[in-house]
């Protein structure tokens, strides 16, 4: 049984971490899957945003405890190499350009909160625990350290990774790790109104706005002012911002909006 499910579900594809007997911990076969999961799920037909998921009682408990070992026998070479293909994997989801919306629960350690970091928006049941955990066992949470940089307050994202104190899914919230907090069938609900803005939404525009959330990393001041208005000039003549126009002036819906 592969160690990741990969499904086509109302125009959303699922990614599901499936080791619930090991919490999802990440081994070397679950970050290969993952990684390539999402530099293919551009290309799945009618797909129009991307759901990563965990079965059973947590979303991913971080490096699986057998890898952990393996890797203290490793050359530091070897480790380097294990250390880059995690950062690809997070690489490789920042850069799908399609929207990525995650869905936690139980727990979120170590370098799932990386994995997490990298998704546009992020849902937890209130009960999920949150915590990087590496200081604890004398490593350091390096790969993922940029991306929670960037998407956490940087006060909170250094207590934390400082300390490695376990922090709740609200305080996780008001971090901006998370940008949603509810019971399960809240977490459910909030995550299938995601999938139908989705699927009321330009599939290009979904992907050049996408593309535009990482531009200030790219360019500045006369570069940046260049590169928005020509991706808001070329939206506005083409063919599916003209579709959503006239439909929108003629109280119709465009070709490109999936029915409900």
């Amino acid at each position: 049984m592969s160690h990741v499910e990969i499904q086509t579900i109302d125009h959303q594809l699922v990614v599901t971490i499936n080791r619930p007997e090991k919490r999802n911990a990440f081994n070397p076969e679950v970050i290969q899957a993952l990684t390539k999961a999402f530099k293919e799920a551009e290309s799945v037909p009618g797909v129009r945003s991307v759901l990563l998921k965990g079965a059973g009682k947590s979303f991913c408990a971080g490096a699986d405890l057998d890898w952990m070992k393996s890797m203290a026998q490793y050359s530091e070479q070897e480790n380097l190499q294990d250390a880059l293909e995690l950062y690809d994997l997070f690489k490789a989801v920042a850069e799908c350009s399609l929207p990525v919306v995650a869905q936690v629960q139980g727990h979120v350690m170590g370098g799932a909160n990386g994995l997490i970091a990298v998704c546009d928006i992020v849902a937890a049941e209130k009960d999920t625990q949150f915590a990087f955990s590496e200081v604890r066992l004398g490593l350091v949470p390096a790969t993922i350290s940029p991306f929670i940089l960037k998407k956490m307050s940087p006060g909170f994202a250094r207590k934390a990774m400082l300390t490695g104190d376990r922090f709740s899914a609200d305080q996780a919230l008001s971090s901006g790790l998370v940008q949603f907090v509810g019971s399960s069938d809240q977490v459910d609900a909030y995550m299938a109104e995601l999938n139908v803005s989705f699927k009321s939404s330009g599939p290009e525009a979904l992907r050049e706005t996408k593309r535009l959330c990482g531009l200030p990393e790219i360019h500045q001041g006369d570069q940046l002012r260049a590169a928005t208005a020509r991706s808001i000039a070329r939206a506005r003549v083409g063919a599916e911002a003209q579709a959503g126009l006239n439909a929108f002036f003629n109280k119709s819906r465009p070709e490109w909006k999936v029915d409900q």
